[in-house]
């Protein structure tokens, strides 16, 4: 562990680094403008910050550290998804990321009222689904996904579907809208818009690029209804909780935005039949607990599974594990998660459909026995595996026999 003293240090050295480093090395100065603007911010931060014991300092140790996880979030997020820039600037926006993450976790911190969510079920290597090259990798024919950052997103189509040929499923980070047009284009075609954009849920993560592109491309919206108010502009989800999770990413979860977006004009419910619009072969299954109305999306023919974030396949609660996409299958992301109960629910909904293929929202896609085996011990172990001190929780009882 880094203790106080040695962080302080880093932190001087780090803000120098920012501000001076751009301008050794010769940067233009409309890169060298955001890393000073950085540099400055570590330094403002880091004098308004109590690292000694009685000090009268306004910044506690623990929101400096979740400043530290949130700054190192978004150097890593935008190494990956400013493609264009140089590779010198993409490499120092990443290993100061990884290295403001790696400090905020491992610096001695009060654990105090922490409620740890631990690496639940790993499956191995070989349970990684092979993909495809390029900026949207193919999972299966018909499904190809792009990660951005910490978020994946999915288009649904087949390759050169063409103008209005193909779905877009989620919607990514914030300035993430060119990456994603990008991607389509390279898989359907020059100029080739969606039919629709299907939403599985509204949380800020999976909507940045929502109303940018939704204008854009001229599209409709299409969400189960109780996620309605979260992207008609009416209404913010409950704020992340930091006291989850254990990880850097869970650390500074109070500082996620919760407020909503507004493609109210564009907004259709979900079909009450079932299906996905625009994608025939598909079907849409309500799975709350993460969001009232996430949904998963899901392919009978070759039992090919989106689950959005009901399940997850990398332990999103820790930024080591975001960055190196680290295989287990997971509960839903615990410092956003209100309903634990239907959670449960949602994951037993998913297992028993038996998928052959998971893409989910966060992580590497997943496949085969392996992968179903690890699926059944989560749902079958939900509470004790995904559940934050599920002890203590006020969950209705579990009165499934489990398998054998």
């Amino acid at each position: 562990m880094i203790p106080t003293p040695l962080h302080a240090a880093l932190d001087a050295v780090s803000a120098a680094a920012l501000i001076a480093g751009p301008r050794a090395r010769g940067w233009p100065k409309g890169l060298r403008g955001p890393f000073a603007a950085a540099g400055l911010g570590v330094a403002g931060y880091s004098l308004l910050t109590r690292y000694r014991q009685g000090s009268a300092a306004p910044l506690s140790m623990g929101e400096h550290l979740a400043l530290d996880a949130l700054q190192g979030a978004g150097f890593c997020a935008a190494a990956a998804l400013l493609d264009r820039a140089p590779r010198e600037v993409r490499t120092t926006m990443l290993g100061y990321g990884l290295f403001s993450l790696a400090a905020a976790l491992l610096t001695d911190r009060p654990e105090q009222g922490r409620r740890t969510v631990g690496r639940q079920v790993a499956v191995p290597s070989e349970a990684r689904a092979s993909i495809g090259e390029g900026p949207a990798h193919e999972v299966v024919p018909g499904l190809a996904y792009r990660r951005l950052g910490i978020v994946n997103l999915a288009f649904l189509g087949a390759r050169g579907a063409g103008d209005r040929g193909w779905v877009l499923v989620d919607a990514g980070l914030p300035v993430s809208a060119g990456a994603i047009t990008r991607a389509a284009e390279a898989r359907f075609g020059p100029g080739a818009r969606p039919a629709a954009i299907v939403m599985t849920h509204g949380h800020f993560d999976h909507v940045g690029a929502l109303e940018h592109l939704a204008e854009a491309w001229d599209v409709p919206v299409y969400a189960h209804p109780l996620e309605h108010s979260y992207l008609d502009g009416t209404a913010s989800y409950p704020p992340g909780d930091p006291t989850v999770g254990g990880g850097a990413m869970a650390a500074v979860a109070g500082l996620y935005p919760t407020a909503p977006v507004d493609v109210s004009r564009r907004l259709r419910a979900l079909p009450e039949d079932g299906t996905v619009p625009f994608a025939p072969d598909w079907r849409w299954l309500h799975t709350p607990g993460h969001t009232p109305g996430h949904v998963s999306l899901w392919r009978e023919g070759d039992r090919t599974l989106l689950s959005g974030d009901a399940v997850i396949t990398t332990r999103q609660e820790a930024a080591y594990a975001v960055a190196l996409q680290s295989p287990e299958i997971h509960g839903p992301p615990a410092y956003f998660t209100p309903d634990w109960a239907a959670a449960r629910a949602s994951a037993r909904t998913l297992a028993a459909l038996e998928p052959e293929v998971i893409l989910s929202g966060h992580g590497a896609p997943l496949g085969g026995p392996e992968m179903r085996r690890a699926l059944h011990r989560l749902a079958d172990a939900f509470d004790a595996l995904a559940v934050p001190d599920a002890r203590d929780r006020s969950l209705p009882p579990d009165r499934s026999e489990g398998r054998a």
